[in-house]
């Protein structure tokens, strides 16, 4: 089944690029102009092109930091270097990854050392008065499925005590961006994202600033 809807992505995927860079787009009643939807990813079609064409990109993400050095590596190993960039997003995240709080400052502070040993480096102790004091905040992210996916690495280190919860936080995070990208990148893409649940794919235009990798 996940062969399958692989390779409804990657077609699907392959359609849009051709769209993107078409002059004259795809007309309202073209397949392209619906979402496409997948088991864990979200395809969005670009929006109508203007009269003067302008530079297309695909958007993958977004991800908050915790997430970015899995991301990145698979991104190195499956695009030739200077492929993709990355652009600061502002985003709304929805869903916390966090250790409860502790009943003294030094058991949070235990906790936090815990953690540096079994190779977390991203997390807030949160010392701020209110419920959540001595808290130790691990990650906020846009979707569920990306806030579990992060706890089941968390778990997989040694980190038992994560949980997830429903809280909007306003912030900013990182999308990757390739510009005017071909078929055979755009499946690539869909291929890549399919192994990150909750991700999404993004084809309109290209972000004002962007850092290149």
């Amino acid at each position: 089944m996940k062969a399958l809807l692989a390779i409804l992505v990657v077609l699907n995927l392959s359609l849009l690029a051709y769209a993107v860079f078409e002059p004259t787009g795809p007309s309202s009643d073209s397949p392209l102009a619906h979402q496409i939807q997948a088991e864990q990813i979200r395809v969005i079609p670009p929006p109508p092109p203007s009269a003067q064409r302008t530079a297309a990109c695909l958007q993958w993400g977004t991800f908050a930091d915790a997430e970015l050095d899995p991301v990145r590596r698979e991104l190195i190993a499956a695009l030739p270097p200077g492929r993709w960039s990355e652009a600061r997003i502002p985003v709304v995240a929805r869903w916390w990854v966090f250790i409860p709080p502790a009943r003294e400052r030094a058991d949070a502070e235990r906790k936090v050392r815990e953690l540096v040993v079994l190779g977390v480096r991203d997390y807030v102790l949160i010392d701020a008065e209110g419920p959540w004091r001595n808290a130790i905040s691990l990650g906020v992210f846009r979707s569920e499925d990306a806030a579990t996916s992060f706890v089941e690495r968390l778990r997989a280190k040694g980190v038992r005590s994560a949980r997830i919860g429903n809280r909007d936080h306003r912030l900013i995070q990182t999308a990757v961006v390739l510009r005017e990208p071909d078929a055979q990148v755009s499946a690539r893409m869909a291929e890549l994202a399919l192994r990150f649940p909750g991700t999404e794919l993004r084809a309109g235009a290209c972000p004002a600033t962007v850092a290149t990798q």
